[in-house]
């Protein structure tokens, strides 16, 4: 709001330095982004201050509509119900979903999605809704495990993987009615109450906005954040894998940890020398997710 309206003025000064050979040039012309981030938070300290529901309703509404950058890449195919995916490995091979995180795109999951199905996996890698090369509009967290869930109920999909908040994205898409037999979450959040909470440190909310964002959250989805996540890893058991970077601030240790007590019986992989996006290139996460896939064709042992 504050930012759009200040945006011409900003246009026109860049311009005039630009012509004018003034220092601090732009570039490339017309970022902004510090002016943004600046501005985006002053709106939600004035809303906030006027009335928390107010801020926690721009801020929810900013957390999920955020967009990163379209890739120059195309993607394999578009469907009709808002998805564009690229799909790898043999067609008669197991099915593998590879689902993205938050403000990502499936570009960052090819390596992984290389890697299995080089070991005979058919692995589908889409693009949800507003987000990677998928033009469609971007929809909340809730209607993007929808689409999943109607588009890939019946193909038989055997492993479901999230990235980040991709893997809350899965939990939904599997209560909306997919049925995978086992999960895989890497570098995951513990639930949805604990990403808004990382999210609104990010950004700098006041601290009269946590409260009133997770109290805004149940109001809208019918459910509390917290019970987002947790429920669903629990029902795995032994058929869930939790991949987690040690070192990471985006999602810290403390949410593995934390996944890992609501289950037990889950195997855990944790990673030094990796971060929270160089982990998706990692040779050992690609040896120990395979490894968790076979186990029972190989004795439990990663064939790797």
């Amino acid at each position: 709001m504050l930012f759009e309206l200040a945006y011409p003025a900003l246009c026109a000064a860049a311009i005039l330095r630009r012509f004018t050979r003034q220092p601090r040039p732009v570039a490339p012309l017309f970022p902004f982004r510090a002016v943004q981030s600046r501005m985006r938070r002053r709106e939600l300290a004035l809303l906030t201050a006027a009335h928390p529901r107010l801020g926690a309703v721009l801020a929810l509404r900013r957390f999920e509509q955020a967009t990163p950058e379209r890739p120059s890449a195309t993607v394999a195919a578009r469907f009709n119900n808002g998805l564009a995916e690229r799909r790898l490995g043999p067609e008669q091979g197991r099915r593998v979903l590879l689902v993205h995180g938050w403000n990502a795109g499936s570009a960052m999951m090819l390596p992984l999605a290389r890697a299995l199905a080089d070991q005979g996996l058919r692995v589908i890698v889409p693009d949800l809704p507003g987000e990677g090369a998928n033009p469609r509009r971007v929809l909340g967290f809730a209607a993007k495990a929808r689409r999943l869930a109607a588009y890939y109920r019946n193909e038989g999909i055997e492993v479901i993987l999230g990235h980040s908040a991709g893997a809350l994205i899965a939990a939904l898409a599997i209560e909306a009615g997919l049925r995978p037999a086992r999960m895989v979450t890497i570098c995951a959040p513990f639930s949805m109450a604990t990403l808004l909470r990382a999210y609104l440190l990010r950004i700098g909310a006041p601290d009269a906005l946590h409260q009133a964002t997770l109290d805004l959250y149940p109001k809208r989805e019918k459910r509390a954040a917290a019970d987002i996540g947790p429920s669903r890893y629990a029902r795995f058991g032994s058929d869930l894998l939790i991949v987690h970077a040690r070192r990471i601030w985006q999602v810290r240790l403390a949410e593995a940890d934390a996944i890992a007590t609501v289950n037990p019986a889950a195997k855990r992989i944790t990673l030094d020398n990796c971060n929270h996006h160089s982990i998706l290139n990692d040779q050992r996460l690609f040896c120990g997710v395979t490894g968790f896939l076979e186990r029972s064709a190989c004795g439990g042992k990663a064939p790797c």
